[in-house]
């Protein structure tokens, strides 16, 4: 678990990624539907749980809260729907302008809203134009470990440029432009030549913010913990809220096992806790502290996390279970000529009876 350190002079960099799945949250939308005709015929309050819109309005305003309790902050918004991801905030020109000027630079809190929204209509129609390439309904799932990766890349670059030198490491021009490794080594090295860093680059504080409102895709069970271990070895602290839909008892297994690993909070509000203005007040008053801060308050705490294995194919626990030799994926039932995960060419040893190499 990653020891929270307190370091004043380290700036908060957080990146927040948000799943916006289209057939995640259109079920939320028909259950929600559904659910409120009647009870309004009732005169009763809806119970969630909350539709895309809501999250939305949550994020913004978390976001928002953010930048303005501490103005040297780095905040960095990436969406995820089924197998699509993008940074929807900053856009390529902030982002270097907030490095070519990191003490004049302020986030505009009004522009962050504005891309939020266009960025997030853009990913959702890219989506929608791939999704009858989709072959079942798990590939509508988000892809939260490719959107963790993302994040995880994002979080290393800052890093990287403030050991080496601040703004130079993050131009493109500067290092990378080299047709070999030799500019990722001099990089990593810190001994290349760049200009000095600045004290608001001297120096960040990551963590990243999970919002996943799908259910966990089995196949990615692998590529989601390796992130999370990266995140371990980088001290890196991952927080995890899952917007359940099917009830209170619902929640991640992937989400919890990562924040639990890392040190991060996480949590999976009611739908009653998800409409009415709640999410807003539940993403300020459980993930809006930074690390340091968090000794001092009363935060939930991640009491029993499910570490059972599971099967990589269809998500169900197992005791016993076949293991490719070559990427450690666990499967109920053996697999026919090919590992799933990795493709992996099926041997089965006829001079062992019962055993098969995968």
């Amino acid at each position: 678990m990653v020891k929270n350190k307190r370091n004043t002079d380290a700036n908060s960099l957080l990146i927040l990624v948000l799943d916006v799945s289209p057939l995640a949250w259109g079920e939320r939308d028909i259950q929600r539907t559904a659910q409120d005709k009647s009870r309004v015929a009732l005169g009763k309050r809806s119970v969630g749980p909350a539709v895309l819109e809501e999250a939305l309005e949550a994020t913004e305003a978390f976001a928002s809260a953010f930048c303005s309790i501490e103005h040297d902050a780095g905040l960095v918004l990436i969406a995820v729907a089924d197998n699509e991801t993008a940074v929807v905030y900053p856009r390529s020109n902030d982002i270097s302008e907030w490095m070519l000027h990191p003490e004049t630079y302020l986030p505009d809190i009004r522009k962050m809203k504005e891309h939020l929204t266009v960025g997030v209509h853009e990913l959702l129609l890219r989506a929608a134009s791939k999704a009858q390439y989709l072959s079942d309904a798990s590939s509508r799932q988000a892809a939260m470990a490719a959107a963790f990766s993302n994040a995880l890349c994002i979080i290393n670059r800052f890093l990287v440029a403030a050991r080496v030198g601040g703004v130079s490491a993050l131009r493109n021009e500067t290092h990378l432009n080299r047709n070999d490794d030799q500019g990722v080594i001099a990089l990593m090295d810190g001994k290349a030549k760049s200009k000095p860093a600045s004290k608001k680059l001297s120096g960040w504080s990551p963590r990243i913010f999970l919002i996943q409102a799908s259910d966990d895709r089995s196949r990615d069970y692998n590529a989601f913990m390796n992130c999370a271990f990266a995140a371990v070895k980088q001290s890196i602290v991952v927080d995890g809220c899952f917007l359940s839909a099917k009830g209170n008892h619902s929640s991640s297994a992937f989400l919890e096992q990562a924040c639990d690993l890392t040190g991060g909070v996480f949590l999976s509000p009611s739908g009653t806790a998800q409409v009415g203005g709640a999410l807003t007040e539940v993403l300020h008053s459980v993930f809006l502290a930074d690390v340091p801060s968090r000794c001092l308050l009363n935060l939930p705490a991640i009491n029993k996390v499910d570490f059972r294995a599971r099967c990589f194919e269809t998500a169900e626990l197992v005791d016993l279970a076949y293991v490719c030799n070559q990427c450690l994926s666990i499967f109920r039932k053996q697999p026919k000529n090919y590992c799933p995960t990795c493709q992996a060419k099926i041997v089965v040893d006829s001079k062992r009876v019962g055993t098969t190499e995968i």
